[in-house]
């Protein structure tokens, strides 16, 4: 038997719902363990991909029996979802096949599998740890996993590529599309320097911020070229990376575009925003007229009519009219409002209607983007 205040096994099962897919055709994978000692238990879930461990504290530490079961994950996270928060819940073996889980008057009683048949991903020989702050890891993450691919042909795009190039001495995260790139560096944190590039999951991606969200501070990181561990205070994230090579995003970043505009990106997203909501077609084509004092957005729709609107800027080189996929232009935009602030300016180094566009706040910002334009 063990006890646990409910909202320590909310927290928990949190963590590991996140990990457990809906639907799965081996039944264990729709579990989670759990293994309890006399003062604490470990709660692991896992999709044979990636893999979280959380440790909790129990009540009346010392009093508690050795547990080892599995029960179904969603169930026992919408049990503890209904209980009292404040509430105590009691969990005991309920013979070998099933447990019992009390708090006040109710009572559930839930069946179980085997923990010999739950896959656990291999940890250890690791090629480079380090610890983190989460703050910066967050930040590298936030500022281009919006770029990840949803394409599964080309699975190598379906993550974040975090690397330490040769003969650098800072760390990067790079995501794309195909249709933009976005990349952000950061120091190379001590420990790190010889890390293998690797490819993070999307699905780990984001189980990394939740739980970053959560629990803070500085993160334990192992990597090796085939698997990643984040230790986050009692929370541990396991998975294996990406097998697949990510292409070199460095061929497309622009180096001599000479067209160079400044713009107040909350401004110019707000005017986008507004333009596009005529548009009609998947794209969201918008056309953007560079001119000397202003840059007039267009959008047309052969249903609902036509919208445009003019934005100051400060351009140094040639007019040009060049079109941009109107979602890409307003993610890149919400990454630069978010680095500049209210009244900040930014800047697009163009070329032509039809070479990729660079993206940034300055040279030497830790974040870039490019943009690859669209026919108008």
């Amino acid at each position: 038997m063990m006890k646990v205040q409910v909202k320590v096994l909310r927290a928990a099962l949190k963590a590991a719902k996140a990990v457990v897919e809906k639907r799965n055709t081996i039944p264990i994978l729709a579990n989670v363990v759990i293994r309890s000692t006399p003062g604490q238990a470990t709660l692991i879930a896992t999709d044979m991909e990636l893999m979280v461990e959380k440790v909790i504290d129990l009540e009346n530490p010392g009093s508690n029996q050795a547990m080892d079961f599995s029960v179904h994950a969603e169930t026992l996270q919408l049990i503890a979802a209904k209980l009292p928060v404040d509430g105590v819940a009691t969990i005991e073996a309920d013979g070998n096949t099933g447990v019992i889980v009390k708090c006040g008057r109710a009572r559930f009683k839930l069946p179980t599998l085997p923990t010999a048949d739950f896959p656990m991903i291999p940890t250890g020989d690791w090629d480079a740890e380090w610890e983190q702050d989460a703050n910066q890891l967050t930040k590298m993450i936030e500022s281009v996993r919006f770029a990840i691919s949803t394409e599964e042909t080309r699975y190598y795009l379906n993550g974040i590529y975090l690397h330490v190039p040769d003969a650098s001495d800072c760390q990067f995260a790079a995501a794309t599309d195909g249709n933009r790139l976005a990349r952000f560096h950061a120091p190379t944190p001590d420990g790190a320097e010889g890390m293998p590039g690797v490819i993070l999951p999307r699905k780990a991606v984001k189980t990394l911020v939740d739980l970053m969200e959560d629990e803070g501070g500085t993160i334990g990181v192992s990597i090796s070229d085939k698997r990643f561990q984040f230790e986050l205070g009692a929370t541990i994230l396991t998975g294996k990376t990406i097998d697949g090579t990510f292409p070199d995003y460095t061929r497309v970043i622009p180096a001599a575009n000479t067209i160079d505009a400044w713009f107040d990106p909350g401004v110019l997203s707000e005017a986008v925003d507004r333009v596009l909501t005529i548009s009609s077609d998947k794209s969201k084509l918008i056309a953007m007229d560079f001119a000397d004092e202003k840059v007039t957005l267009r959008v047309a729709s052969p249903e609902y009519g036509t919208a445009s609107e003019e934005v100051p800027i400060e351009l140094k080189g040639a007019a040009l009219t060049i079109g941009f996929n109107g979602r890409f232009l307003l993610d890149v935009l919400g990454q630069l409002k978010a680095g500049t602030g209210d009244g900040g300016k930014a800047r697009v180094l163009l070329a032509d209607g039809a070479a990729p566009t660079l993206w940034q706040l300055s040279d030497e910002a830790q974040s870039m983007f490019v943009l690859m334009p669209m026919r108008v």
